[in-house]
């Protein structure tokens, strides 16, 4: 390894770590954390430790830019935001304290990331602890995932597109989920919250329901939307993980009848959800 690149590893080591960066501004390679370190580590390290001012304010202005993108990315999830904002809670603070409890890592522009560690965090603090709110964490979790998984291979046909061209569901032909379509499970009726995700009434109590959301991705530039589906619905698009035809569909539910299948799977077809496995 170059002097160069050991210079950029140790430093970005002690950006990471509570106890390197004390080590840096107190003691140096005194210090009990810098054991840790090879004999070239701690070398940086005192190098670092010789202009304490300068050193501190990059270790600030780091972790505080850590703090600005953990805040900018809580727009991708409204519905968390809106929770988190609501509380009374001090706001910056809880990134910071997100941001820390991520080992301070420095994710870059990738804010689908930053914002699945921020509703994976949410989750264990008191003031999410309310099912409610899990509720909401586990839907823009699965919405996250969706979004993620879209970013390694997107779908051969978007939603939007599919749903422009409808086209009758047919006995003889095999079906299967769009890739850009997903289902989550809720306790609560968020219907209210899913409406009006910036400015939702946080106080309101929900009704205590059984719910099936599709989540799916419109288009490659659109957020990701949500519909109530049946629990027929939701099982079907399920069970579509792989090709089927309607006939195996109406073997696994229940049975149901097959022309009720159909009118299934017309309905996830009418949203993009489901596609034709041939096309797909």
């Amino acid at each position: 390894m170059s002097d160069a690149s050991l210079t950029w590893d140790t430093w970005r080591r002690i950006l990471r770590s509570d106890a390197l960066v004390e080590a840096v501004l107190t003691t140096g390679a005194d210090h009990p954390a810098a054991v840790s370190l090879s004999a070239a580590e701690r070398a940086i390290l005192t190098s670092y430790a010789r202009t304490p001012a300068a050193t501190e304010f990059t270790i600030g202005a780091y972790r505080r830019g850590l703090v600005r993108n953990a805040l900018n990315a809580l727009r991708l999830v409204p519905l968390t935001r809106r929770l988190l904002y609501s509380n009374e809670l001090d706001v910056r603070a809880v990134a910071a304290d997100f941001t820390q409890s991520a080992g301070y890592r420095d994710d870059g522009p990738n804010f689908w990331r930053i914002a699945a560690g921020w509703v994976t965090y949410l989750a264990t603090i008191p003031a999410f602890s309310h099912p409610m709110r899990q509720d909401v964490l586990a839907l823009e979790t699965a919405a996250i995932a969706l979004v993620r998984r879209l970013g390694v291979a997107g779908p051969v046909r978007w939603p939007e597109t599919i749903a422009c061209n409808p086209t009758a569901a047919r006995l003889t032909d095999r079906y299967v989920a769009n890739r850009a379509a997903a289902v989550a499970t809720s306790s609560y009726d968020l219907t209210p919250w899913l409406e009006d995700p910036l400015e939702f009434n946080t106080d309101a109590e929900l009704a205590r329901s059984l719910r099936h959301w599709l989540i799916y991705v419109p288009t490659a530039e659109a957020a990701p939307r949500y519909a109530e589906l049946s629990d027929r619905a939701a099982r079907t698009l399920e069970l579509l993980s792989d090709p089927r035809t309607a006939v195996d569909l109406s073997l696994a539910l229940d049975p149901l009848p097959v022309a009720e299948v159909l009118e299934v799977i017309g309905s996830l077809t009418g949203v993009g959800a489901v596609v034709r496995a041939e096309a797909a």
